[in-house]
């Protein structure tokens, strides 16, 4: 069964946080936009299955937020900009280059928005699920009011805003616990005015990653209008929205999950051998890393280094330095050396039909 692993980070701001990987293949950086708990998602069938789907053929990272979860509780500042330190902070530790970013609802939209404009060299694809601009467009002022009030005596009701079957009271269930695992009231209250009070409209323009943006039609939460603003301002953006009710994305995991794997794919093609995602590759000659693998079959193929680097989501120095790495440890000199070597030990990818 796979298994997460639970890593630790500092923020800028000397904030510790949670964050936790799964999977293997090219990274997808998932933007926390509400309090979770990482370990109590992961022991719930209904969100692990979500996430276990969602990331297939990457590697997942998640993380709790400052305040939630596994990270620091002791926290009083959740600004925009902290939140952002947050993911920084993660992605730094990780030492990612360039990844594609998600946000599934909440805070999380603004924020990928605000470090996507920020940081246009990291991130190389874009995907918002029930994003939002403005957050004082969400609802009329005294819905926003009765909302925070609450949330002040019983938290975020998460799912009330989770379509789920019928009967289903163990979803529910489960839904609700991690809920009340993730944070404490008070923080949830300064979130949920935060949410509200948000306004990321003026970046909206600035947004150069490729994006993707999904939202139900029947969205309790976020209205579908809101969804469909920020596609039509975003330049590179495709705006796919899906029928269904309820806010929470694991309400919608398998229409989401297959709109990541389809907007993504050409990340995943050359990650996932051709043919069939099941490929194992016989044991690595001299020595080579699985990405060095990648990057000979891709250089064997006839790609330059920067269609390698786009294709792997890597800066071109990075390329270059695990083309001289394999270099150093084939013997080869050259492009056409290299891609003679592959040839000779079988390494090259068999196209798919």
């Amino acid at each position: 069964m796979i298994q997460q692993q639970i890593s630790f980070c500092t923020t800028s701001d000397g904030v510790r946080i949670a964050y936790a990987t799964v999977g293997d293949g090219p990274p997808l950086v998932y933007a926390t936009g509400w309090p979770q708990h990482l370990e109590v998602e992961w022991q719930k069938p209904v969100v692990r299955r979500f996430l276990e789907d969602l990331g297939r053929g990457f590697t997942l990272i998640r993380y709790d937020m400052r305040g939630s979860g596994l990270s620091d509780s002791d926290v009083c500042d959740f600004s925009l900009g902290s939140l952002i330190n947050d993911l920084e902070a993660v992605v730094d530790h990780l030492g990612l280059e360039r990844f594609p970013l998600l946000s599934l609802g909440d805070l999380g939209g603004p924020l990928a928005m605000m470090y996507a404009t920020s940081h246009p060299e990291r991130v190389s694809h874009l995907i918002l699920n029930s994003p939002f601009a403005r957050g004082c467009d969400i609802a009329p002022p005294e819905a926003r009011a009765a909302m925070i009030e609450y949330v002040a005596r019983y938290g975020f009701p998460m799912a009330e805003f989770v379509d789920a079957p019928e009967g289903n009271l163990k979803a529910l269930r489960e839904i609700r616990e991690i809920g009340d695992a993730s944070a404490p009231r008070d923080v949830q209250v300064e979130l949920m005015r935060m949410e509200y009070s948000v306004d990321v409209s003026a970046l909206l323009d600035h947004v150069s990653a490729s994006t993707l943006v999904l939202h139900a039609r029947g969205d309790t939460f976020v209205p579908l209008a809101l969804g469909r603003d920020v596609a039509a301002r975003i330049p590179c953006a495709e705006f796919f929205p899906f029928e269904g009710a309820g806010n929470g994305p694991v309400a919608h995991q398998r229409v989401i999950a297959r709109e990541v794997r389809r907007f993504l794919s050409g990340i995943l093609r050359v990650s996932v051998q051709p043919g069939s995602e099941e490929f194992e590759p016989g044991p690595r000659p001299d020595g080579l890393t699985a990405r060095e693998m990648e990057v000979l079959r891709l250089v064997a193929s006839g790609c330059s280094s920067r269609e390698i680097s786009e294709s792997l989501v890597l800066s071109v120095r990075t390329v270059e330095r695990h083309i001289t790495n394999i270099y150093s440890k084939t013997g080869a000199r050259t492009r056409a050396q290299a891609t003679a070597y592959a040839l000779a030990r079988r390494v090259m990818a068999t196209p798919s039909t």
